[in-house]
C-alpha cells in the first residue's frame, strides 16, 4: 500500500490553477450570454470578421504556395542558386533570367573545382513523350546531374536514386527515376516497376527508383514526373546536344553551402577560382580584344535557393504581394469598424461596468472579461473565415493553375495556414477589443452612476475616436476603390492592346516530332505535308506554323552580328528569334512593311534569308535600308551569311505585356535542329469546330504523334491575361467590400452621434434652427470625414505610384478619370449614409428632444 502526499504549496498551486480555469470558463459563459442577447451585433461582427479573415487566409495560402514554400529537402536553407551576369557569346535555351544559365562544360568545371560548396547540381526542364504498358503521353520532367538527389539530401521511396555513376559518357546511362505522384497514378504504386523498361522519346530506359512523396523537383509550380541523367540529353533532344558546347547556355545550377558557411563569405571565396575558369573559356568563346575584359569581369553570384527556382513566381510576386496588401487593408478596416461598434456598445454598457466596479470587481477582472468577449467574436469569425478561405482558395487555384503554367497548387489549407488563420483571429481580437476595453475600465463609477457627466464627457471622447477610425476607413476605402478601378482599366488596356496580329477565327495546335525521334528533315517534311493537307479542308483560309507558340512566354535568344555595326562596350546584341513557315505573316495578319515574306523556295539548300521586325531595324539600321543586308548569328563578326529580305510590323510574341524587342524570323525549312511546331489554322468557321477534322488529318500523316495545346488562338490570348483578370476582379470586389464596411461604419457613427446630441438638437430647434440647418449639421460631419479620408487615401495612392507602375499596363496611378470616379463614389457613399441620420435629426420634436437623457 502506498500513500500519496501533496505538499501545502503544491495544493495551493493546484487550487489556484483550478480557480483560474473556473474563472476563465465563467468569463466565456458570461461573454456568450452577452453576445447571444445582441444577436444582430454578433452576427454582423462575425460575418465581417469572417470576410476579413477568410480573404486574408485564402490569398496568403496562394502566396505561401507560390512564394514562401520551402523545398521538401534536407536543410533547404543551405541551398543557393548560381548566377553570372555579364557578357557572353552563344545561344540560350533557358526560361527566366539568362544570367542564371550555364553551359554543361562550365558546370562540370565548377563542380570539380568549387570546393566552397558541399555539392553542386545541374538540371534542365524538359517535356518527354512517354510510352509503356499500353499508354502514350507527354509529361514534364528534368534532365539532372548524377549528384542531383545527393546534393538535395533526397532518399528514394522505392529502389534507388542517381549517383555520379549515372553521369558518365553521353548515352551510357539509360536509367530513369519516377516522380512519386506519377508512380502512383500511372503504375498504381506497385514496387515491381523497378528494373522494368519505359520508352521515353523513343529510347528504352530502365526505371531504377521512385522519388519520395512530396518532392516534385526544384522548380515550385512545375512538378517533374520523371528524372533522367544529363548525359542522356543527346538521346532525349536528338536535334540538340549541347553537352560539349561552351556557347550553349541551358543549365540551372544549385549548390549546397557547407554547414555553418555564410552565403556572403562563400561567394567571395569563389571569385578567384571562377576568374580562372573564365580565362580558360576565352579561346573557345572567340572574343574580341574589347570583349575580353568585359567577359573576365563577370562575377559568380549566389542567391538563396531554399524555395527552389522561382520562374513563374518572378512574374507573380508583385501582383500577389499587392493582393496581400489589399486584403490586409480589408482586415484593418474590419478591425477599426468593429472597434467603433464596440466603443458604441460600450456606451450602452457603461452603467453595467460602473455597477460591477462599484461592487468591488477589479479593473483587471473587467478588462479580462471584455477581452474574452472580443476573443469569442474573433474565433467565431475565424472559424467561419477558414471555411470561406477554402472557397476563395479553390476559386483562385482553379482559375490560374493551368492558365499560367502552375501545376502543383492545392486548394486546401495545410497546418501552416490554419495556424496563420488562428493567429489572425487572435490578433484581430486584440486590435478591435483593446481600445474599447481600456476606455471602459477607466470610467468613474460615481460619475457614471450619478449625474451622468462622466457619461457625456466619455461620449464626446468616443465620438472623436470613432470619427478618427472612420476617416481611416474612408482612406483605406479610397485606396481599394481606386486600385480596383486602376486594375480594371489596366485589364481593358491589355484586352484592347495592339497585338500586331489577328487572333480571331484561328485554331492552333502543337506537335513535337523530335520526341518521337523524327529527324529535322522529317519534321520539316511533316510540317509541309500538314500545311498542304489542312489547307484543303473545307472552310480553311490559311495554314501557318512556327517553332515557338505565341503568347506562351516561350522565347529563343540569339546574339547577332551585323557587318558595319560596331556594338558599344557592354552592349547586349541578343535578339529574339523564331523559325516560321511561308505565309506566316499573311496568315496571322501581320503587315509587311518592305521586301517580301518567305515562300516555298526558301528551303534548306537555298540561300539563307531572314525577315526582321521594325524594332530590329530601328536598333541596328537606324539610318539605312536593311533590305539586302546580311546578319550573322552567334555573335561572331565573321560569317554573316543570312540576308534580310523583308521587314514586318512589330507584333507581340511572348506575352500581351511584351515590350517589343528586336526580332528576327527565319524559315523553318532552314532550321537544322527543328523539332517542334505550332500550327495556326485560320477558318471561316468557329475555331473549335474544326478540331476533330484537323485531328484526323494529323493522324493520317503521323498516327503515333501526340497532338497537344489544341485551342482557339483567342483563348490563348485570354489565358495569357488570367493573372490580370484575377487581380482586377479581386481588387474590384475588395473595393466594393471596403465601401460597404465603411458605409456601415459611417452610418453607425452618425446614428450614435445623433443619439448623443439629441438634447443639443432639441435646443437648437427651440432656439429657431431650421430643419435644413439641422440636416446640414449632420451632413457636414459626414462630408468632413469623407473629405479627410479621401485626402489621406489620395496621398497614399501617389506614394505607391512606383510600385503600381510595375503592375499596371497603359495607365498611371494618378489617372484623373479613376480618381474622379473614386471621389464621386465616396461622395455618393457619404450622401447615402447621411440621408437617414440627417432626416431623423431634422424630424426630431423639440419637446421630446429636450426631455432626452
Amino acid at each position: 500500500m502506498s500513500l500519496s502526499f501533496i505538499s501545502p504549496e503544491r495544493g495551493n498551486h493546484l487550487a489556484g490553477s483550478s480557480t483560474l480555469v473556473e474563472t476563465i470558463w465563467h468569463d466565456v459563459r458570461y461573454g456568450m450570454r452577452v453576445l447571444s442577447k445582441n444577436l444582430g451585433f454578433t452576427c454582423v461582427a462575425v460575418l465581417t470578421l469572417a470576410i476579413g479573415i477568410g480573404a486574408n487566409t485564402g490569398v496568403f495560402s496562394l502566396a505561401y504556395q507560390l512564394l514562401l514554400r520551402q523545398l521538401p529537402v534536407y536543410h533547404p536553407e543551405e541551398l543557393v542558386i548560381l548566377r553570372s551576369p555579364g557578357l557572353v557569346h552563344g545561344s540560350f535555351h533557358f526560361d527566366g533570367d539568362i544570367s542564371s544559365a550555364f553551359s554543361y562544360p562550365m558546370y562540370r568545371d565548377l563542380r570539380n573545382s568549387a570546393h566552397s560548396f558541399s555539392g553542386l547540381l545541374a538540371r534542365f526542364p524538359a517535356t518527354f513523350s512517354i510510352a509503356g504498358r499500353g499508354f502514350s503521353e507527354r509529361m514534364h520532367g528534368e534532365l539532372v546531374s548524377g549528384n542531383y538527389f545527393e546534393v538535395l539530401g533526397i532518399r528514394p521511396a522505392v529502389g534507388r536514386l542517381f549517383s555520379m555513376q549515372d553521369e558518365t559518357t553521353p548515352g551510357a546511362n539509360p536509367v530513369a527515376v519516377l516522380g512519386y505522384g506519377y508512380w502512383l497514378d500511372r503504375f498504381g504504386g506497385k514496387p515491381d516497376v523497378i528494373n522494368s523498361q519505359i520508352n521515353i522519346n523513343g529510347v528504352s530506359l530502365t526505371i531504377v527508383g521512385v522519388s519520395p512523396p512530396g518532392f516534385h523537383g526544384v522548380q515550385n509550380g512545375l512538378p517533374s514526373d520523371i528524372f533522367i541523367p544529363l548525359t542522356m540529353k543527346p538521346e532525349m533532344t536528338p536535334h540538340w546536344d549541347g553537352l560539349d558546347d561552351h556557347s550553349e547556355y541551358w543549365l540551372a545550377l544549385m549548390a549546397r553551402l557547407k554547414p555553418g558557411a555564410s552565403l556572403t563569405q562563400t561567394q567571395a571565396n569563389l571569385q578567384t577560382n571562377y576568374h580562372s575558369l573564365l580565362e580558360a573559356e576565352i579561346p573557345v568563346q572567340k572574343l574580341s580584344e574589347t570583349e575580353r575584359p568585359q567577359f573576365l569581369s563577370r562575377k559568380l553570384l549566389l542567391q538563396p535557393g531554399g524555395r527552389g527556382l522561382l520562374l513563374v513566381q518572378d512574374d507573380a510576386q508583385d501582383p500577389l504581394l499587392l493582393l496581400i496588401a489589399m486584403v490586409s487593408l480589408i482586415l484593418i478596416i474590419t478591425c477599426t469598424n468593429l472597434a467603433g461598434l464596440l466603443i458604441a456598445k460600450g456606451e450602452v454598457r457603461r452603467r453595467e461596468i460602473a455597477v460591477r466596479l462599484a461592487l468591488g470587481a477589479s479593473r483587471a477582472r473587467v478588462f479580462r472579461q471584455l477581452l474574452t468577449e472580443s476573443l469569442i467574436l474573433a474565433f467565431a469569425g475565424g472559424a467561419a473565415g477558414i471555411a470561406l478561405a477554402v472557397l476563395i482558395l479553390h476559386f483562385l487555384v482553379s482559375s490560374i493553375q493551368q492558365s499560367v503554367g502552375v501545376l502543383d497548387l492545392k486548394a486546401q489549407l495545410d497546418g501552416h495556414l490554419l495556424l496563420y488563420a488562428i493567429m489572425i483571429s487572435a490578433t484581430t481580437a486584440f486590435l478591435f477589443g483593446l481600445v474599447p476595453a481600456l476606455k471602459l475600465i477607466r470610467i468613474d463609477p460615481q460619475l457614471s452612476l450619478g449625474n451622468q457627466m462622466g457619461n457625456r464627457s466619455g461620449g464626446s471622447l468616443n465620438i472623436r475616436l470613432r470619427k478618427g477610425l472612420m476617416i481611416f476607413q474612408v482612406a483605406v476605402t479610397v485606396i481599394l476603390v481606386a486600385g480596383g478601378g486602376l486594375f480594371t482599366v489596366s485589364l481593358l488596356n491589355l484586352q484592347n492592346a495592339n497585338l500586331g496580329f489577328r487572333a480571331d477565327h484561328i485554331f492552333e495546335f502543337s506537335i513535337a516530332p523530335e520526341l518521337n525521334h523524327y529527324s529535322a528533315a522529317q519534321t520539316i517534311a511533316l510540317a509541309d505535308q500538314l500545311r498542304t493537307s489542312i489547307a484543303r479542308l473545307p472552310g480553311v483560309v490559311s495554314v501557318s506554323a512556327e517553332q515557338l507558340p505565341l503568347l506562351s512566354d516561350a522565347r529563343y535568344m540569339l546574339r547577332v552580328s551585323i557587318p558595319g555595326y560596331n556594338p558599344a562596350p557592354g552592349e547586349n546584341t541578343l535578339v529574339e528569334a523564331d523559325w516560321i513557315s511561308p505565309g506566316y505573316f499573311a496568315g496571322l495578319g501581320i503587315s509587311l512593311r518592305a521586301g517580301r515574306q518567305f515562300n516555298e523556295f526558301d528551303v534548306a539548300n537555298s540561300p539563307k534569308v531572314a525577315v526582321v521586325n521594325e524594332t530590329f531595324v530601328q536598333r541596328f539600321f537606324p539610318h539605312s535600308n536593311p533590305i539586302g543586308a546580311y546578319v550573322g548569328l552567334g555573335g561572331q563578326s565573321t560569317g554573316a551569311d543570312i540576308q534580310i529580305v523583308g521587314i514586318v510590323e512589330n507584333s507581340k510574341h511572348d506575352s500581351v505585356r511584351d515590350r517589343i524587342s528586336p526580332f528576327i524570323n527565319l524559315p523553318y525549312a532552314q532550321n537544322a535542329n527543328l523539332g517542334q511546331m505550332t500550327f495556326y489554322v485560320r477558318t471561316t468557321q468557329a475555331p473549335d469546330s474544326i478540331s476533330s477534322v484537323v485531328g484526323k488529318t494529323i493522324a493520317e500523316h503521323a498516327p503515333d504523334l501526340p497532338v497537344y495545346d489544341k485551342k482557339a488562338l483567342s483563348r490563348q490570348v485570354e489565358e495569357s491575361m488570367i493573372a490580370d483578370k484575377l487581380l482586377a476582379l479581386l481588387s474590384l470586389g475588395l473595393g466594393c467590400l471596403a465601401a460597404l464596411i465603411a458605409a456601415l461604419g459611417l452610418y453607425g457613427v452618425m446614428a450614435y452621434m445623433i443619439v448623443r446630441r439629441t438634447r443639443e438638437i432639441g435646443v437648437r430647434i427651440a432656439l429657431g434652427a431650421t430643419r435644413h440647418g439641422i440636416a446640414w449639421l449632420v451632413f457636414r460631419e459626414v462630408f468632413f470625414m469623407a473629405v479627410a479620408g479621401f485626402t489621406i487615401g489620395l496621398i497614399a495612392i501617389f506614394s505607391s505610384s512606383r510600385v503600381l507602375s510595375s503592375i499596371l499596363f497603359g495607365v498611371n496611378s494618378a489617372n484623373p478619370l479613376i480618381l474622379g470616379i473614386t471621389a464621386a463614389s465616396i461622395a455618393i457613399l457619404a450622401l447615402l449614409v447621411g440621408i437617414l441620420p440627417a432626416y431623423r435629426a431634422a424630424a426630431l420634436s423639440p419637446t421630446i428632444a429636450l426631455r432626452h437623457e
